[in-house]
């Protein structure tokens, strides 16, 4: 038995196995380890069905493929030794049931990234953070008493957000009666290599809209897709670039194509972590999308899937959520609409090994694993060992 003490993260991958969703989780756990923890990582199934299966295309109460997934990807890594417990009604796989609860009521924190994973064993941990990805969607459905996900995020202690604008009070968002604590998304530097860019496409891996919009104050807060409406022109603006869409959900890809938008099945280019890790490293950079709630509530959230670019050396231009805490120009470049988004790639265009290199300091410097999540615990007042 390991004599570290250990930190649970609970996550969302054995209900949807795919690429660059397992690394959120991957950077939680390969960065706690090298903080001197034991990474311990556990799920819990919602309302059936709920697992994805990638090879069949449908969704199903079997979570068979999401496990085979996770040991190969556990195995790949290295990490076969990594302890994990997935729950559902059916029974436990990893760990036991009783096993997985010895470790909650020992360990020394339950990360709850993204609030993807939740059971009733998940409140014998004695320290509960709440790692909030989703501002303002979040604060509304408190601030509007949702029941059940007031109940949710009440069962935590401790509430972080990567919606920094949000704990320093100049976000657009609903007070919701908790203090927030600010953090970034954590990125493990080692399991990315910079390279040189290559000749090819501005890529992105995305969804065209993941849910419904939600209203506060009788403003709409809306999706990508609203974003995206705003940004069909982007292709006509830069016609000498390449633009690619990895693009999910129900989006009107002949439309999307006729504005010279490239677009791609994004299972193809994300069906494992690394296979996602090596079409990033095929792209010139990424166009990043930001939900248009993001955008309009000022979060200054950064998103995970635009980090692993910035560490692979890929410059990011990127919707301007707020994120001005951050040094931009160069590695990271912000837009407002089309054309500025069009002058921002053409910027990067013109000395790419300049804002490549930038890139990959950006991420070293702001966002590596060890340092974010050290600050996320010490400000959570859980003990970080001396590693």
């Amino acid at each position: 038995m390991s004599r570290r003490p250990v930190a649970v993260v609970g996550g969302y991958v054995i209900r949807y196995p795919v690429g660059g969703m397992t690394w959120v989780f991957l950077n939680y756990l390969l960065g706690l380890r090298d903080l001197g923890f034991e990474p311990v990582f556990m799920e819990a199934a919602g309302p059936q069905p709920c697992c994805y299966d990638v090879e069949r295309e449908r969704m199903t109460e079997d979570p068979a493929y999401g496990v085979a997934y996770w040991q190969a990807t556990l195995a790949e890594l290295g990490l076969e030794d990594l302890r994990w417990w997935y729950r559902d009604d059916a029974g436990d796989h990893g760990m036991t049931r009783d096993e997985a609860i010895s470790v909650l009521e020992g360990c020394a924190v339950l990360l709850d990234v993204s609030g993807s994973a939740w059971a009733p064993e998940f409140a014998r941990a004695p320290r509960r953070v709440l790692v909030d990805t989703d501002c303002p969607f979040t604060q509304i459905r408190l601030a509007d008493g949702e029941r059940g996900w007031t109940e949710f995020v009440d069962s935590h202690d401790t509430w972080a957000t990567y919606a920094v604008n949000l704990a320093d009070g100049s976000a657009r968002v609903p007070a919701d009666g908790r203090t927030w604590i600010g953090t970034r998304p954590p990125i493990a530097l080692a399991a990315f290599d910079a390279s040189p860019m290559p000749d090819g496409a501005w890529t992105t891996v995305t969804s065209w809209t993941s849910y419904g919009s939600l209203y506060w104050d009788l403003e709409e807060f809306r999706q990508k897709d609203a974003e995206y409406v705003r940004l069909r022109d982007v292709p006509a603006l830069a016609p000498e670039v390449d633009f690619e869409l990895a693009l999910g959900g129900d989006a009107p890809r002949r439309q999307l194509a006729d504005r010279g938008w490239r677009v791609i099945d994004p299972v193809a280019v994300s069906r494992t972590p690394f296979l996602f890790r090596d079409y990033l490293r095929r792209s010139r950079g990424e166009l990043g999308v930001a939900k248009q709630a993001y955008v309009k509530a000022r979060t200054g959230a950064f998103n995970d899937r635009s980090l692993a670019y910035l560490a692979s050396g890929r410059p990011v231009v990127c919707s301007d959520c707020g994120l001005d805490w951050l040094p931009l120009g160069e590695g990271l470049l912000t837009f407002t609409d089309a054309r500025s988004a069009a002058e921002a790639v053409r910027e990067v265009e013109a000395d790419p090994a300049t804002h490549a290199t930038a890139a990959r300091r950006l991420a070293e410097e702001w966002f590596g694993a060890d340092r974010v999540l050290g600050e996320l615990l010490r400000d959570a007042d859980v003990a970080v060992p001396a590693s």
